[in-house]
């Protein structure tokens, strides 16, 4: 599993083989072909080269390697990677919305309020 950073550059999830845990972990969403979808559809936003992007191109949070975006915090040590618990069948998402240019800013939005959508 794969670590994800806040701007702050605090742990606040894992990304698995397409699904996104949170700290616990419990699955939280999915991403296909880039678009990032709550398990029930609900379109949250991007992930572009290693950035996890708002609705409007801002970047929300980051993984180790992220490009094309606003500079990144020093990440801490992350906690070591959780066992995750199997997740349930993705849904077909719906097609996402045409993708915003993505900005060299972070987001309004921190990561809770990014999830919820």
């Amino acid at each position: 599993m794969e670590p994800i950073y806040e701007r702050n550059g605090r742990t606040v999830g894992w990304l698995k083989d397409g699904v996104i845990y949170d700290r616990t972990p419990q699955h939280r969403a999915l991403i296909h072909n880039g678009a990032i979808f709550t398990y029930d559809g609900h379109y949250l936003g991007r992930l572009d080269r290693g950035f996890f992007r708002d609705k409007s191109g801002h970047a929300v949070a980051f993984m180790k390697g992220a490009t094309g975006g606003p500079i990144l915090p020093i990440p801490e040590i992350s906690p070591i990677s959780p066992v995750p618990p199997i997740a349930p069948i993705a849904p077909i998402p719906p097609i996402p919305p045409i993708p915003p240019i993505p900005s060299l800013v972070w987001s309004n939005f921190d990561w809770e309020t990014f999830m919820r959508g």
